[in-house]
């Protein structure tokens, strides 16, 4: 994983398709940082395996272990990222910079993130999405509302802060992606959500999808189950 023959100071646990865990592997790819991968899957991590635990209580991926210590919370992680690798920074250089990056995370995490999850992916991932096909239209329309800030920010900059990627963009890229992947299924085509045509409605953040799949690390961070 990244920098081939380099010294391999962290273990990431991770499962694939998981947003956040994607966001760490996102983080650690762009920055060329050399880790060994611990891929779980769902059964492992329902099972509460005790030596998992030991590392995150909550029993959750994604887990940074260094050394001795292990560090929980996707957000936290690339923070801690940021600082033990700052030659590839993600948030920012100047006192600025920092303040504007936190605040675009702020925001997608605040007002756009469980939005998305909570109401439109999770039903069609677990499949009681067509209990009320209202209400999951409903959720659609909100969506494009929750997304509106971006498509400004980003008719202004390439990018969530700025001229250049940050953890503004590596936050919210997997939970995009992910809307993108479940807006796909028949189910929810047939449910009429029109979150399958969010590259063209909102083309500005279209636009800057295309080029976050042109960041570097994001082939080697795409969830490996996604490719079949």
């Amino acid at each position: 994983m990244s920098a081939v023959g380099a010294p391999i100071d962290h273990e990431l646990f991770w499962v694939s398709g998981s947003p956040y865990a994607w966001r760490v592997q996102l983080a650690l790819e762009y920055k060329d940082v050399p880790y060994a991968s611990r891929r779980m899957d769902t059964a492992q991590l329902a099972e509460r395996v005790p030596a998992f635990l030991q590392l995150n209580p909550r029993g959750k991926v994604p887990v940074l272990k260094t050394g001795s210590a292990a560090l929980y919370e996707s957000v936290a992680i690339i923070a801690f990222l940021d600082r033990a690798h700052p030659t590839v920074p993600l948030f920012g250089q100047t006192m600025q910079e920092h303040g504007r990056i936190w605040q675009r995370v702020g925001e997608f995490e605040n007002y756009t993130r469980d939005l998305l999850d909570v109401e439109i992916v999770r039903p069609l991932l677990r499949g009681y999405a067509k209990d009320d096909p209202g209400a999951m239209r409903a959720s659609a329309a909100r969506a494009y509302d929750a997304l509106g800030w971006m498509e400004q920010a980003l008719s202004i900059a390439p990018y969530l802060a700025g001229d250049d990627i940050t953890a503004a963009d590596i936050v919210a890229l997997p939970n995009i992606q992910m809307l993108l992947r479940v807006a796909a299924r028949p189910e929810a085509i047939e449910m009429a959500l029109g979150l399958e045509d969010l590259r063209v409605r909102l083309p500005a953040l279209g636009a800057w999808l295309s080029r976050m799949e042109k960041m570097r690390g994001y082939d080697a961070a795409y969830p490996p189950h996604w490719r079949s």
